[in-house]
């Protein structure tokens, strides 16, 4: 009996690159589903989480595909990349969903926290 050997896929290894973590940061700025942004651009919600997590080889026609979805243009994309520009993790999308628990009360006392940085 002749033992095949599965084929390595390029989704088998994870390799972050920061415009895979910039196309995520975009996605949650504008308060997508990674389904909501597979639906937008005619995609499964596979491809923008392997996209997102380094799973897949990130095309220039799909990141066009995606920055137009999140109403971005390649020029903003092309200025993030910069070394100028650090991308936020989970912290923005972690705050947020933090925030959106908070009562009304906690909230206004949250806002003048902020407003005396």
């Amino acid at each position: 009996m002749k033992i095949i050997k599965k084929k390595t896929r390029r989704s088998d290894t994870k390799v972050m690159t920061k415009d895979a973590r910039i196309l995520k940061f975009l996605r949650e700025s504008r308060n997508l589903s990674m389904r909501q942004a597979g639906r937008l651009i005619g995609k499964s919600d596979a491809i923008v989480n392997h996209a997102e997590n380094g799973r897949l080889d990130l095309t220039p026609q799909l990141i066009l595909k995606l920055l137009g979805a999140y109403g971005y243009t390649y020029e903003e994309f092309q200025k993030m990349q910069s070394d100028e520009f650090s991308v936020p993790e989970h912290t923005l999308s972690e705050c947020i969903r933090i925030l959106q628990r908070l009562s009304p009360a906690k909230l206004r006392t949250i806002k003048n926290i902020l407003e005396s940085f």
